[in-house]
């Protein structure tokens, strides 16, 4: 009996101890599914706030196609999520490279920072290296002590995205996230970047690559719409008999000319001027901040290397020669862009009728008589130059 008592109580207290353990796992399957849920819910909302970002930022670099604003665009958003101290970007336009760079820090009171930063790509340039202001801070922000380094590559070999934060960037987005980002940035730049070449193409003259006549006319038309009057000077350029050269050597020829005079007009300026094939045969030069003898000298440089130069065609060579007219425009002797055209053409007329392979400048009636360099005119002219008025 004593026996029984004793199998009876060890089997009470074996039979609590599985309840307890029951209950335990219980609670433990319990607890498992509340820390899942309280998971899923954490993952749930990071889900929706990727999402609410990638939608927002598609809205931001579609809503442009110009390549610098895609990435301005780019950087302020990423920023709002995740504050980098530098975020770089590569960018493989075709032709050439495009580098930005983006930092919340204050550039202009941190000279030393612009070095770095710029001591790291080769590439970049000043004015492409943004700071707190372009990112939409009231203040500076941030540091360039860089704890990790991340890389990004931009689909269809656009080039990468480089983030330098205290923190790790990657971290921050799930894989989905990260590659969608890369993808919707890539996108927008692609569009930016077709765009631009189409603009470019409807901005150039087929043969020559120079301007066309419609950048030119919009260049003096900003030109003329500015408040003060800047010193502006215009070259009119025709080619002496180039319809004679077509009729002998055949228009390939001709075309071979234009190309060549192209050449020389671009070497003969600045990055700053604006050459333009302004129809058939004749270019335009607009100069600013050129004074009338200046642009003489411009003329006169143009003019000379052509007469210098040959274009060989079927093995015969064609000697080249044209006409320029000048025209100015100042606070001085102001006068509408209209007004600035017809003078050039004014005195590239009188270059063609007293004897073409010469440059004419107009000069405004100033109660003084016509004169040619050197003999009773100013001294502004030289080399047989007249003034037209």
């Amino acid at each position: 009996m004593a026996d029984l008592g004793v199998d009876m109580e060890t089997a009470i207290h074996e039979a609590a101890a599985q309840e307890r353990s029951a209950d335990l796992e219980r609670a433990g399957g319990r607890l498992g599914k509340l820390v899942d849920n309280v998971c899923d819910v954490i993952g749930m909302k990071r889900n929706l706030k990727e999402m609410a970002f990638i939608s927002d930022f598609c809205r931001i670099v579609s809503s442009t196609l110009i390549t610098e604003e895609v990435l301005a665009s780019a950087a302020r958003r990423i920023y709002d999520y995740f504050h980098y101290n530098l975020l770089v970007v590569s960018l493989q336009t075709g032709t050439e490279e495009l580098i930005m760079a983006f930092t919340p820090r204050n550039l202009d009171g941190s000279p030393d920072d612009l070095d770095t930063i710029m001591g790291n790509y080769s590439g970049l340039r000043p004015h492409d290296v943004k700071d707190y202001r372009y990112l939409g801070l009231d203040a500076p922000a941030g540091s360039l002590m860089f704890g990790t380094t991340d890389y990004l590559e931009l689909p269809m070999n656009l080039g990468s995205v480089t983030v330098y934060s205290e923190f790790n960037f990657v971290s921050h987005f799930s894989e989905n996230m990260l590659k969608g980002l890369m993808e919707i940035l890539g996108a927008a730049l692609r569009n930016s970047i077709d765009y631009g070449k189409i603009k470019e193409l409807s901005m150039r003259d087929g043969l020559t690559g120079l301007f066309n006549r419609r950048v030119l006319e919009e260049m003096l038309e900003l030109e003329g719409r500015k408040r003060e009057i800047a010193p502006l000077s215009l070259l009119v350029i025709d080619v002496d008999n180039f319809k004679l050269i077509n009729d002998t050597y055949g228009h390939p020829a001709g075309d071979l000319v234009l190309q060549m005079i192209a050449r020389i007009l671009r070497e003969s300026t600045r990055g700053s001027d604006v050459v333009a094939r302004s129809g058939g045969e004749e270019f335009s030069v607009m100069l600013p901040s050129v004074s009338p003898l200046g642009a003489v000298e411009i003329g006169e440089r143009i003019r000379n290397r052509l007469s210098r130069a040959t274009v060989t065609y079927n093995g015969k060579q064609i000697q080249v020669t044209a006409s320029v007219g000048i025209s100015h425009r100042s606070a001085k002797a102001p006068c509408t862009m209209r007004e600035l055209v017809t003078h050039a053409d004014q005195a590239l007329y009188d270059a063609k009728r007293t004897g073409k392979n010469r440059v004419r400048v107009y000069q405004a009636k100033t109660g003084a008589g016509k004169g040619e360099a050197g003999n009773g005119g100013e001294k502004l002219l030289e080399a047989g130059i007249t003034r037209v008025k």
